[in-house]
């Protein structure tokens, strides 16, 4: 079976409080969407959704929007319909809901204006070697605000991702906003594509810790805005930046650094030119092998 034909549509909550949540369909898989327990993506909270609102087969290579005659209707792409072709990026609102649909790995990467010098892909090989190699599950925060192809990627992939940001404001602030993505399967084509396209142009840090995604995200709230010494309010903190990260880190009294770390047990990051560096938890006792590897 081609590469094409294995490739997965996605349907994802635009606002509200189950924005980013998606549901995966599998090549000649149907899912149902709907208020009801026996709809494969529930959204209790939209009193206007039927039971079983619409539905969405998957060939995986072509996708199609039924309407399950519900009361309200559905629109696709602004367009009151019963039934219609879904194509990367389609629109729909069934109730009081907005979706998104797309389709795994269809936008192709952009064609650099120069290609990576040897050392730059070996650079890039060894950070995906290393990060697949992590015993612990991956995450990665990402700054949709270095380049488009970022919300490229995390649409277009099966893996979890949430805004660091809240609300209804943090989704319209998505283009700008911090990600942290979910990377569990460690042959994630999304994992390559991040290191591939973005690792040596600060698109974000990745870390490894054993707690679920969500206590993540709430841990890396707390540190988006700080106080500065001298300086009224507070302000943003681009932690998520490599190249913050690797100068916050090693300057930081061992208490703010536990604090930062919390159930963190290693950052992995671009460092100058590419160059791997890993910051272990204050805690971690064992030994790292050299590679401008950091404590």
């Amino acid at each position: 079976m081609s590469t094409e034909a294995r490739r997965h549509a996605i349907l994802q909550v635009r606002w509200g409080p189950m924005a980013y949540q998606k549901a995966i369909i599998e090549p000649g898989k149907v899912l149902r969407v709907g208020r009801g327990p026996s709809a494969g993506l529930v959204v209790p909270h939209d009193p206007q959704l039927a039971e079983e609102h619409f539905e969405i087969a998957w060939s995986g290579r072509r996708g199609w929007m039924y309407d399950l005659k519900s009361p309200s209707g559905i629109l696709l792409d602004g367009e009151r319909v019963e039934e219609g072709e879904v194509l990367n990026g389609s629109w729909l609102r069934a109730g009081q809901t907005d979706f998104s649909v797309y389709l795994e790995r269809t936008t192709p990467p952009r064609e650099p204006e120069q290609p990576d010098p040897p050392e730059m892909v070996a650079a890039k090989a060894r950070a995906l070697e290393v990060l697949r190699e992590q015993q612990a599950p991956l995450y990665a925060i990402v700054d949709a605000a270095r380049s488009e192809r970022i919300l490229e990627l995390l649409h277009e992939s099966v893996e979890e991702y949430h805004s660091l940001y809240e609300g209804p404001q943090g989704v319209a602030l998505a283009e700008v906003a911090p990600f942290l993505v979910s990377l569990p399967r460690k042959d994630s084509w999304l994992l390559e594509a991040l290191v591939q396209e973005g690792w040596a142009d600060a698109w974000g840090v990745y870390f490894t810790t054993q707690v679920p995604l969500l206590q993540v995200r709430r841990h890396f709230r707390k540190f988006l805005l700080v106080e500065a010494e001298g300086v009224e309010g507070r302000l943003y903190f681009r932690f998520y930046d490599p190249r913050v990260l690797s100068v916050f880190l090693p300057t930081s009294p061992p208490e703010a650094k536990k604090e930062f770390f919390g159930e963190v047990e290693r950052f992995i990051l671009s460092g100058s030119n590419g160059a791997l560096v890993e910051f272990p938890a204050p805690d971690d006792k064992r030994p790292t092998a050299p590679n401008q590897r950091m404590g």
